[in-house]
């Protein structure tokens, strides 16, 4: 069941209070800035103080142009927690899409297991890795900037469903067509000059690869908003069924799984044929 932003906070507060919370929670469904502002609200309520400087609070976020949190980033987090806290009665470290950590060979998720199956005292992860946490899907906010043709996307994507593998591979298709000419816009309007020495080209290609990475994010967030929407006040089981379908989409574009087979996969999940 989604959660809106500040039921999350109510539930955080009151698990604090009464001495029930995890020592990993995992926060999904709405674009990653939201998702930060949420992170960093609930630690400072945890910690009860500003961010800025504080010495137990800990964030961490994708670095490089691979965008992958790296395993050196997650051993100096392991060690900056293994200390009792410094002012507050927990620490809290916050990592941003946690999914980077996956990308093969997944050195910093498998390095980062053992924190989870064996927190340090006094420690609080947000967000970290699914099987191992307590997870929140936060019901998105604010609408992302409108992409041309998502309306049209989002109109079709809905009356394309149905439970045969017709209609998934007709969804998949829609998807992975939008995605295609979204790709193509982005790398026409990056190619300037006639500078095409390998530093420029490999430049390029990630500028349209992380342009392509948030856009992305955006769509899948899009159709999460689109999904919730139309079941009205009440969970439907098949709802239900998509939203957890897209967010393993989500996470499977994030560990640089082959789009086209992500996508199909996903919408084969969404008609619950696999």
């Amino acid at each position: 069941m989604p959660f809106p932003p500040s039921r999350v906070e109510e539930l955080f507060q009151s698990a604090a209070k009464e001495g029930r919370l995890a020592h990993a929670h995992l926060l999904t469904g709405a674009p990653p800035a939201e998702l930060e502002s949420l992170g960093k609200g609930l630690a400072a309520n945890l910690l009860d103080a500003d961010l800025e400087g504080h010495p137990d609070f800990f964030i961490l976020r994708p670095e490089s142009k691979s965008r992958r949190v790296s395993i050196a980033q997650i051993r100096q987090l392991e060690h900056s927690l293994s200390r009792r806290p410094h002012r507050a009665q927990l620490k809290v470290a916050l990592i941003l899409e946690a999914e980077r950590m996956c990308i093969p060979p997944a050195e910093a998720a498998n390095a980062f297991l053992k924190t989870l199956e064996e927190p340090p005292d006094h420690s609080l992860l947000l967000p970290t890795v699914r099987s191992r946490c307590l997870t929140f899907p936060i019901i998105p906010g604010k609408n992302p900037e409108p992409l041309p043709g998502l309306e049209q996307l989002t109109q079709d994507w809905i009356q394309s469903s149905g439970p045969t593998p017709q209609d998934a591979y007709r969804r998949a298709a829609l998807l992975q067509s939008f995605l295609t000419s979204i790709k193509e816009k982005i790398a026409e309007k990056d190619t300037t000059g006639d500078a095409e020495d390998e530093e420029n080209e490999s430049a390029l290609a990630a500028s349209t690869a992380g342009q392509l990475v948030r856009i992305r994010e955006d769509i899948i967030t899009h159709l999460i908003r689109a999904t919730w929407s139309k079941t009205g006040s009440g969970l439907q089981p098949e709802a239900v069924r998509e939203v957890d379908a897209l967010e393993k989409l989500r996470f499977a574009l994030a560990r640089n799984v082959d789009q086209t087979l992500a996508i199909e996969v996903s919408c084969l999940r969404i008609a619950g044929l696999v």
